[in-house]
């Protein structure tokens, strides 16, 4: 973990260090000179650096017997997001010179900073943690390109975001744990490992909170009759779990809130096999599962007031001779029956019963997260999670959050006539609909199983599996949705 401080004294010059300034747009010819004379704001100026969002300008300077590399980074014209500031962070430290042991974020040339709120400096520093993420497991060591910087010094003439430094430190350990995760092959992060991981919280809160794990078996799920996640599960050679991390706060707690996962660590798509192109990401198709598992972590270390419990129907969805089949029909344990047409709509199905398991906790918030549809990607791109509800009070929050926390969601509709897809001739429902709103009646598919509960269901097959870096994310996976959780349970 990166030694963060923040303050208003400058440093003394080093040798390995460097200097990256924050410039906006307006007037950023005048300040440059101000800063560092004539000839330099010149160059940068020949170089197209104008403080837009994304410019970057680099040079060397002799300072106090050091060379010090010093990096201009533009944030832009208008007032930045919440996001904006995790990026420019992630951005400043990936721009450190290679072999730099500290980095010098300086934001006094930043108007607006009065006051500089502890929330900016969880932000900035999630940024700068995530910057130093590389999953290089399985990378010869002489091929690893591991962050060099140690120590990082915000200056800025307001202090008082120091105050939000540590928890932004403990939720980019949270999603980093949810990347791992997220980014482990198949044959590694299996439905047991994902058990063992959940022992592995336990073992590491011991001695700070109550958090307590139950792991469900095959027999279990069949007494407590969950057709429709024993359904996908019934061909995979790895055994199902159904995973249940509980964390209770010191304290009344102000209510209980469910957070479930979907939990399947490779998606074949079954019987409906996908093609390779289409497979070769599915070992991070429990995105979902990972997210809620590391949230609940970060959740019991920043001593959140809520009782929250994740969930997880863990497995595979394989193919073989014992695979469930088009045409079948699989009995949930609320009682209502579904046909299959498609066995490459697993996900709905594990949250299916996994749903209902939530709602018999009585919860005060029910959330799920999963990587669930294309269909989602298609609609809102690759960057932003679909959020669907008809709780207006709760959805609203969740979005509040999201904005809050840098991670980009957007709601979608569930209208009640889109059900009409989801009928079946032989069961009360199909597990999917036609191929026009493939998202959203997903989305309508799960809120068959939600009676009772104030219910949000969150799509984050865009966000969660990154094909191509944004923001604060590398390829793979993102930890989507980590920093949302703990900013509503705040």
């Amino acid at each position: 973990m990166l030694s963060i401080e923040w303050t208003s004294q400058e440093p003394a010059t080093t040798a390995l260090q460097t200097l990256v300034v924050v410039l906006a747009s307006p007037d950023c010819a005048t300040v440059l000179e101000r800063l560092f004379g004539a000839p330099t704001a010149q160059a940068a100026v020949a170089g197209r650096f104008t403080g837009r969002l994304g410019d970057q300008f680099r040079f060397a300077r002799e300072r106090d017997g050091s060379l010090q590399t010093v990096v201009l980074l533009g944030l832009g014209a208008d007032a930045p997001t919440a996001g904006r500031w995790r990026s420019l962070a992630h951005e400043a430290l990936r721009a450190a010179q290679v072999g730099s042991l500290q980095l010098v974020l300086d934001l006094r040339q930043v108007t607006g900073l009065t006051p500089a709120t502890p929330q900016l400096g969880n932000l900035l520093a999630q940024g700068l943690e995530l910057a130093t993420y590389r999953y290089d497991r399985y990378i010869a060591e002489a091929r690893r390109k591991p962050s060099t910087v140690q120590r990082v010094t915000v200056l800025s003439e307001h202090t008082a975001a120091s105050e939000g430094l540590a928890r932004g430190q403990t939720i980019a350990t949270a999603v980093a744990r949810a990347r791992d995760l997220v980014n482990g092959p198949a044959n590694e992060v299996t439905p047991t490992y994902l058990a063992e991981f959940a022992a592995a919280v336990v073992g590491r809160l011991k001695d700070c909170a109550d958090v307590v794990l139950e792991v469900l078996e095959r027999e279990d799920c069949e007494k407590l009759g969950m057709g429709c996640y024993l359904g996908v599960a019934q061909c995979g050679p790895q055994p199902l779990k159904f995973i249940h991390l509980r964390y209770t706060p010191k304290g009344e707690a102000k209510g209980r809130v469910c957070l479930v996962g979907k939990g399947v660590t490779f998606d074949s798509g079954g019987l409906s096999l996908k093609p390779s192109d289409a497979m070769m990401g599915m070992k991070m198709d429990m995105g979902g599962a990972a997210a809620v598992l590391c949230a609940l972590e970060g959740a019991a270390q920043l001593a959140v007031p809520w009782e929250v419990h994740a969930i997880v129907a863990a497995t595979e969805n394989m193919i073989g001779g014992s695979a469930y089949k088009l045409g079948d029909v699989l009995t949930a344990s609320n009682g209502k029956t579904v046909e299959i047409d498609n066995t490459d709509a697993e996900g709905r199905l594990t949250l299916a019963d996994a749903l209902v398991y939530a709602g018999k906790l009585q919860p005060t918030y029910t959330l799920d997260f999963a990587t669930l549809t294309g269909a989602c990607i298609v609609a809102l791109g690759p960057h932003i999670a679909g959020v669907m509800s008809r709780d207006e009070e709760l959805c609203t929050q969740w979005l509040s959050a999201s904005e809050r926390a840098g991670e980009d969601a957007w709601r979608l509709p569930l209208p009640e006539a889109l059900k009409e897809q989801l009928k079946s001739p032989i069961a009360d429902m199909r597990n999917t609909g036609e191929r026009w709103g493939g998202a959203v009646t997903a989305g309508l598919f799960l809120s068959e199983f939600t009676e009772g509960q104030r219910w949000v269901h969150v799509d984050i097959a865009g966000p969660a599996m990154v094909r191509k870096p944004f923001g604060v994310n590398d390829e793979g996976g993102s930890g989507y949705a980590v920093a949302t959780i703990l900013e509503f349970l705040r």
